[in-house]
């Protein structure tokens, strides 16, 4: 009968909710007024859902598995058929695809410069007439002139002609030994004859491709003796033959003290030498132009006065084309 009156706990759902504090009006106000807050609980409050009846007359509160008794699998040993390997089938391998050629660049068009072009000049307005007298005076272009192109043509002819003017100038030329010379007179004895086919015979032999040769002796009122004698042909290289000329009359005079002297005309080279002939001192002179070579034997002068003798002798037999 008591068990029947007795009142069982009724949930409401809700957790008790504590009284609130006194509220604080300022937060100056004097801490001691207010209660101590109170201690934490030492444990959290039971669930009442714990309480509720079960149906049951003891319930434990630990979980069960409810498939702790059941097992699938019987307890005797069991053999199975063995299972037959699927065999293994290797996938095909992939298609072996084309390497892409990587297509060459554009070649970039060419830059074509435009030629300007001039303005046309303007016309006069449409319906313009000129007033009554007058007369149009048709304006002078003014000229151009090619200076590149006469550049060009100075530097292909110019130069050419400024070297090789003295080639057609001395060549070709001729030779004759005539019987009087500024005061110096052939001479015409059987032993100068003698002497001059003697060096005429040394000339052929020394100069093969000559187109002539000449010699004389000549003689002056005070007895001074001029032999002259060369030949006549092409020379490119004047300074060379000269120089050839020299040395092939050095062992015959003892020629010594030879140099370079003044010569008369461009294109032309000269050397001096003092030597010997018979016992008696003479100056050896030669010359050596682009067409013809020739030497002259001086008694009782001087190089400088034996170098004058020399040119009025040379342009006395020598003559050349462009002389007429």
């Amino acid at each position: 009968m008591a068990e029947e009156e007795r009142e069982e706990p009724r949930w409401s759902g809700a957790a008790p909710v504590p009284a609130p504090a006194p509220k604080r009006k300022r937060w100056l106000d004097d801490e001691s007024v207010f209660p101590p807050p109170p201690p934490p609980p030492d444990s959290p409050p039971r669930d009442p859902t714990l309480d509720l009846p079960t149906g049951r007359a003891v319930e434990e509160d630990t979980p069960v598995d409810p498939w702790a008794d059941a097992d699938p699998l019987p307890s005797y040993p069991v053999s199975y058929p063995p299972t037959r390997p699927d065999p293994i089938v290797s996938a095909p391998p992939p298609p072996q695809l084309p390497v892409p050629v990587p297509a060459p660049a554009p070649t970039p068009p060419a830059r074509t410069r435009k030629a300007k072009r001039r303005p046309e000049p303007a016309g006069p307005p449409p319906g313009w007439r000129p007033p009554p007298g007058y007369v149009a005076v048709p304006v002078r272009r003014r000229r151009r002139w090619p200076w590149f192109a006469l550049l060009s043509l100075l530097c292909c002819c110019g130069c050419p002609a400024w070297f090789g003017q003295p080639m057609w100038t001395q060549y070709p030329a001729s030779a004759a030994v005539p019987s009087a010379v500024d005061g110096l007179t052939l001479r015409d004895d059987p032993q100068s004859r003698r002497a001059t086919q003697q060096l005429k015979d040394e000339l052929n032999n020394a100069y093969m491709f000559k187109e002539g040769t000449f010699a004389g002796l000549f003689v002056d009122r005070d007895d001074k003796l001029a032999t002259v004698f060369g030949t006549t042909g092409f020379h490119f290289s004047p300074d060379d033959d000269v120089t050839s000329e020299i040395n092939r009359l050095t062992g015959p005079y003892h020629l010594r003290q030879v140099r370079t002297v003044e010569s008369t005309e461009r294109g032309e080279s000269r050397r001096c030498g003092v030597g010997t002939d018979n016992g008696a001192e003479v100056v050896v002179c030669s010359w050596a132009d682009h067409g013809s070579i020739g030497t002259g034997v001086f008694t009782r002068l001087d190089v400088n006065d034996s170098n004058k003798r020399l040119s009025r002798l040379r342009d006395t037999i020598v003559t050349r084309g462009s002389d007429g």
